[in-house]
């Protein structure tokens, strides 16, 4: 009996030591009884973000509870790891994620080992990458598949450029993989809606990504999916090769998941995990994998399963990664091209300035030199000149038609009337001419038009100009700085573009913007003032001081040249076409088009005489439409050869790692030079992703870096040689694009210093 108590106590203790290690090693039950929150560490409207916003709905139905999304984006997820590392282990803080943070804590990148911090819970989808191409492009290059591109980057190496959202991650491998031996230029972009704009524009040729967040796009039909990183041909695009098929060894995809904080309750990662599970077997999810492309490969992984396929990709990645004895090379293609963009751009301000060679011959043989010094063929390059030339066409247009009907309208004397009212307001006071000159820059500027800005300013002010012997020059400047304070306008070019780039609302970065728009109005004014004593000491040096009375003699000898009934037909015309270029009703090369056909015949009766008049317009104006056909050869060059993008991601590379957290202002101390170089599209999608990249990783606000470059660089844009309505401005004042730049450059470099000032004084950007 006692034997028998023994065994039976023996086996009790047995049995509950083994349910005691059981329990042990099963997490207790757990009930989410407030918000959860997964952040997401790149931006909205990628491909990651979808994911996860896909999943929160059905997250919700499952736990009962609010589940929020933070999305916390810079430096290829880095920081949003960074910031989730920060959070409380309390079971209520997650993260999206994906191999590119292993490839970062890899390459360095990180300051902490994420494999060893942060625990799987489960996998999400387990994506196919796709390289893109932009419809744009394609169409202008003339590939239709991989292959036809593979033939023609190979006859026209760093001709085409590829965006993506974390060049040291998945996408860049991926890439580097499906692109091996081939010379084609990386654009970095802090978003997703970024870079697919940028992709549709044709700003970039390609891009890699997940088929779900440009699916819309796809079909479309405004961007094209080139190649499938994987094995075989995906069932979605079955018409697009794959990697596998083309013996390319590229198959890596995102794998996105979701992590946890080492140290969360077990009992939480299981209870989200079993939600994730029952989440992603619903009709919604099954529907989101098959629209998205996600249902070729098998998606959901649980804990173990997940941990494991991490355990041996993170083998993979760090063998792939694995330093290398350096080697002896040539210097990158990219950095090539820059060097030889930013040379070619020095000659050709210096050309200019010195008066060397006209613009229109600098324009043609520059760029055609540096591009055959490149390695281009004269077949592309040729292409490339005929794609800018192409694009001048409604400016030359529009160029050609109002400088025919503003003159036609001077020579019937549409505007003595305004002139002589002004000489008798201002009579010799120089001083409150400039200033109205500034103020009718910038009401002129309402509509965010270059075009009309100069046609309204010079036509109100230039006859005044000419009476009083003032210097053209100057109120070509004063115009474009008006320009460059309106441009932050949240319809302004510029304005929208770095909008887009940073996925926010113009009218946010403008509301923000304000006090320095504010400012540099005040500042435009106190450059007009300073204007008026430096144009008083030339007028006066040269003896071309003309007294009131004089001015006041010839306004009341100026009769009407036509009848009272045609003046003020003349003058209808005139406010109309005002009206309607502000209005932005007709295309503006067409309204002004209108205006000659309506009142050339009614001014000059005769044929003869009309032929003859508009022989002399054309005669006047062809100058200048042989220099805008000729900037639409360097701007087509430039672009089409890669140059511009090199030369945008060039200029930061010269900044020490120390100064990082510095960077937007130390670009935008060079904003004016750049944007003389790079245009506007270069500087926004090429230059500022770039910029905002690096700052990123310093714990810079993606916004603060926008706001210092946007106003820094909008002070310049009408001083580039790359800018077609600067043109029309010279043009119309009778000035070259050499003497311009001479006169304006050390004024609007200097304003454009002040502009980042104000910034930091009105706390618009903290240093």
């Amino acid at each position: 009996m006692k034997k028998f108590l023994s065994v039976m106590i023996l086996s009790l203790l047995t049995v509950l030591f083994a349910f005691s290690a059981f329990a042990a090693d099963t997490p207790a039950a757990w009930n989410f009884d407030k918000k959860i929150t997964i952040v997401c560490p790149w931006g909205e409207g990628g491909g990651a973000d979808a994911t996860l916003r896909a999943l929160v709905p059905l997250l919700k139905a499952e736990l009962g509870q609010e589940v929020e999304v933070v999305n916390v984006t810079g430096g290829g997820g880095v920081n949003g790891a960074a910031y989730t590392r920060e959070q409380a282990a309390d079971g209520y803080t997650f993260m999206l994620g994906t191999q590119s943070l292993f490839i970062q804590e890899i390459t360095g990148a990180m300051s902490f080992k994420f494999k060893d911090e942060f625990v799987p819970v489960a996998r999400l989808v387990n994506a196919i990458n796709v390289i893109a191409a932009s419809k744009k492009a394609m169409d202008e290059r003339g590939y239709k598949n991989f292959s036809e591109l593979r033939e023609f980057v190979k006859s026209h190496p760093a001709s085409v450029t590829v965006g993506m959202l974390t060049s040291t991650g998945v996408d860049g491998i991926s890439l580097r993989q499906a692109l091996e031996g081939l010379n084609i230029l990386e654009v970095a972009y802090p978003n997703g809606g970024g870079l697919t704009l940028a992709l549709q524009d044709g700003a970039v040729d390609l891009m890699v990504t997940g088929t779900d967040e440009i699916s819309g796009l796809i079909a479309n039909g405004e961007i094209v999916p080139l190649l499938v990183l994987a094995e075989n041909r995906m069932k979605k695009y079955a018409s697009v090769e794959s990697a596998g098929e083309l013996g390319i060894k590229s198959f890596i995809g995102p794998e996105r998941g979701i992590f946890a904080r080492k140290g969360t309750p077990e009992g939480a990662v299981a209870a989200l995990a079993a939600a994730i599970e029952k989440a992603t077997q619903t009709e919604a999810w099954q529907n989101y994998l098959e629209n998205g492309g996600y249902d070729e490969r098998p998606g959901f992984a649980n804990t173990a399963e997940y941990t494991q396929a991490i355990d041996d990709e993170y083998k993979t990645f760090t063998d792939m990664l694995k330093p290398k004895a350096p080697a002896k090379k040539a210097a990158a293609p990219s950095t090539k091209l820059a060097v030889i963009g930013f040379v070619m751009v020095l000659i050709l301000i210096i050309c200019l300035i010195k008066k060397i060679v006209i613009p229109p011959i600098a324009f043609i043989l520059l760029p055609t030199i540096a591009a055959l010094i490149a390695g281009f063929d004269p077949l592309a390059v040729n292409k490339f000149a005929a794609s800018g030339i192409s694009k001048m066409v409604s400016t030359v247009s529009l160029f050609v038609f109002s400088i025919s009907f503003f003159s036609l309208m001077s020579d019937q004397g549409v505007f003595d009337p305004i002139v002589n009212f002004l000489i008798k307001k201002a009579g010799t006071n120089v001083t409150l001419v400039l200033l109205a000159t500034a103020a009718v820059g910038i009401i002129g500027h309402l509509d965010g038009s270059g075009a009309t800005t100069f046609i309204i300013t010079i036509t109100a002010m230039l006859p005044l100009f000419k009476k009083l012997k003032m210097d053209n020059r100057a109120l070509m400047l004063l115009i474009c700085v008006a320009i460059g304070v309106m441009n932050v306008c949240p319809w302004g070019g510029p304005t929208i573009r770095a909008a887009t780039v940073l996925e926010t609302d113009p009218n946010m970065l403008w509301h923000r913007l304000l006090p320095v728009q504010g400012a540099m109005v005040i500042i435009t004014f106190i450059v007009a003032f300073l204007l008026s004593g430096i144009q008083k000491r030339r007028i006066k040096k040269l003896g071309l001081v003309a007294d009131d009375a004089e001015l006041e003699a010839k306004a009341e000898a100026s009769a009407p040249k036509v009848s009272k009934m045609l003046q003020s037909y003349n003058l209808i015309v005139v406010i109309a076409v005002i009206v309607v270029l502000m209005a932005g009703w007709l295309n503006p090369a067409y309204t002004f088009m209108l205006a000659l056909a309506i009142t050339l015949p009614f001014n000059i009766k005769s044929l003869k005489e009309q032929n003859s008049k508009l022989k002399n317009y054309g005669v006047a104006a062809m100058s200048m439409v042989v220099t805008l056909f000729a900037a639409g050869i360097f701007t087509g060059v430039l672009s089409g050869t890669g140059m511009l993008n090199a030369m945008a991601s060039a200029v930061v590379t010269v900044i020490p790692p120390d100064l990082g957290r510095y960077t937007h202002f130390i670009v935008a101390c060079f904003a004016v030079p750049l944007i003389m170089c790079l245009g506007t599209d270069s500087f926004y999608f090429g230059l500022l992703p770039v910029v905002v990249g690096i700052a990123s990783q310093f714990g810079v606000n993606p916004m603060d870096v926008a706001c210092v470059l946007l106003v820094a660089e909008n002070v310049g844009v009408m001083i580039s040689p790359l800018s077609p309505a600067a043109y029309l401005g010279m043009g119309l004042l009778e000035l070259d694009v050499g003497e311009h730049i001479k006169y304006s450059l050390p004024w609007i470099w200097g304003i454009s210093i002040l502009s980042i000032g104000a910034c930091i004084l009105l706390g618009v950007t903290p240093l």
